[in-house]
């Protein structure tokens, strides 16, 4: 009985472990998506004009197993526990 309770609590903390991603820090998860658009020098399609990735003010969200980055009134990326957007 006391291994299935170990076994539970260890399930749990493991669990929460991942979807809290504390090792996606909100800078891995921009640069992470500067990366999928081609770099900080492409150009984006943003609010109707062509802006450099690098220019575009970008905001991050913690979401259960990821974060989201999201440029603001325009598009958003979830960066999952595991890297990939």
């Amino acid at each position: 009985m006391r291994i299935i309770i170990k076994l539970i609590v260890v399930v749990v903390i493991i669990i929460t472990l991942i979807s809290w991603t504390p090792w996606i820090t909100d800078d891995y998860a921009v640069s992470k998506v500067v990366e999928k658009l081609g770099g900080p020098e492409a150009c984006f399609n943003y609010l109707g004009e062509d802006v450099a990735v690098k220019d575009i003010p970008k905001e991050v969200s913690w979401f259960p197993f990821s974060k989201y980055v999201v440029f603001p009134g325009e598009a958003g990326w979830f960066v999952s526990f595991y890297g990939s957007v």
